[in-house]
């Protein structure tokens, strides 16, 4: 009588591609939500090399807003991805790519959260911030 004892199934380490998404959609969020958002700016202020005089027409908070909620939306997705490879490499069993996948997986909560909360700081100036000092308000 042969008897059918199931085997636990090893655990498969974190994907590079999730530890990748985890280290760096954070800061390429950061890094995009700032260069959008400077160039947005600077030209509505000044399309040809002159400033404007009239205040700037309607839409440009709410696609800053857009462009900010974007970002901020990718850089969670880069932690929930950094937390989804930190917990598969502390299930992982011992040894030194367990090592290296828990030390990638860290890095990606760290850089994470850090430019999670970076890019909410920056969101509300974009929104609330008059884009042109010289126009009335």
């Amino acid at each position: 009588m042969a008897t059918s004892s199931k085997a636990a199934a090893p655990l498969s380490p974190p994907r590079l591609g999730t530890q990748i998404l985890g280290l760096a959609a954070g800061p390429s969020a950061w890094v995009t939500q700032l260069a959008i958002d400077y160039g947005v700016s600077s030209y509505v202020c000044t399309p040809r090399d002159t400033p404007r005089l009239d205040a700037p027409g309607a839409g440009e908070h709410e696609f800053l807003l857009a462009i900010n909620l974007t970002c901020l939306a990718v850089a969670l997705l880069g932690l929930a991805a950094a937390f989804a490879g930190s917990r598969a490499a502390s299930e992982e069993g011992s040894g030194a790519p367990r090592g290296r996948h828990r030390f990638l997986a860290v890095s990606g909560l760290l850089a994470s959260a850090i430019f999670v909360v970076a890019i909410l700081f920056n969101t509300p100036s974009a929104v609330a911030v008059r884009l042109c000092w010289s126009a009335p308000a």
